[in-house]
């Protein structure tokens, strides 16, 4: 078994589907993509699709996906978070092993027993967040389950913005964006001229204060940024009139 998608790149410019610009700046969907390969993937799964937080019947379940033929020692974090705090309203812990190649089921939940711990009474005010750490790899995986359509959530004016920018290498800047309240589909955009991929871009923020990483593919040396030249928004700021 594999997976594929369409299309990589553009072979000139036009708006396409593909996940590469014809610059080779990096789209918001291939930054997804990265993650679709991931060698240990969580998967979430909400059955049936959106219900009410008043359905007995509908489960959530945790998976863990294993690509590697090795063992690995894993921690997966969940929580349930709320668009209005950075706290979290519920939080899980799991600590798998995998020995190979292999799909194990983490744990599975009735929705409205969980929601009910997390105090959540609309699906609209909360959200699923997992992270993985591993043995096996460096980065962290994140996973995120929505349980009501992005579309129909009250969002909160995060008040974005990136307060430092710092040299790191001839090719690399790091970023550092603070927000008052979470963020949805955080998108920092790579001034004019410059043409590269973040480390992360397109992220869920539910802290307060992250750090990315720009690296270009040509030297930046004899260019003095400013913060104001990466444009930075959110979901919050597509949905305002």
């Amino acid at each position: 078994m594999g997976l594929m998608y369409w299309q990589l790149d553009d072979i000139w410019q036009a708006p396409t589907w593909a996940t590469i610009e014809y610059d080779l700046t990096w789209k918001m969907a291939h930054y997804y993509v990265r993650h679709m390969y991931s060698s240990l993937y969580i998967l979430l799964r909400l059955n049936p699709y959106l219900p009410s937080v008043m359905d007995k019947t509908a489960q959530l379940s945790i998976s863990l996906a294993s690509d590697l033929s090795k063992t690995t020692h894993n921690i997966i974090n969940c929580s349930i978070k709320s668009y209005d705090s950075f706290q979290s309203r519920y939080s899980l812990e799991y600590p798998i092993i995998t020995y190979g190649v292999e799909v194990i089921r983490v744990d599975t939940w009735h929705y409205s027993d969980l929601m009910d711990k997390a105090n959540c009474t609309e699906s609209t005010q909360c959200l699923m967040l997992c992270t993985l750490n591993s043995d096996s790899q460096q980065a962290t995986e994140e996973q995120s389950l929505f349980f009501a359509r992005p579309k129909n959530i009250s969002l909160y004016n995060p008040n974005l913005r990136i307060v430092s920018l710092q040299q790191q290498s001839p090719i690399e800047i790091e970023l550092t964006i603070n927000a008052d309240k979470p963020a949805l589909f955080v998108w920092v955009e790579i001034p004019e001229g410059v043409s590269g991929y973040f480390n992360r871009n397109g992220f869920h923020m539910f802290e307060s204060q992250v750090t990315i990483q720009l690296t270009s593919w040509m030297s930046l040396i004899n260019r003095n940024f400013k913060t104001s030249d990466f444009q930075i928004t959110s979901l919050y700021d597509v949905t305002q009139p």
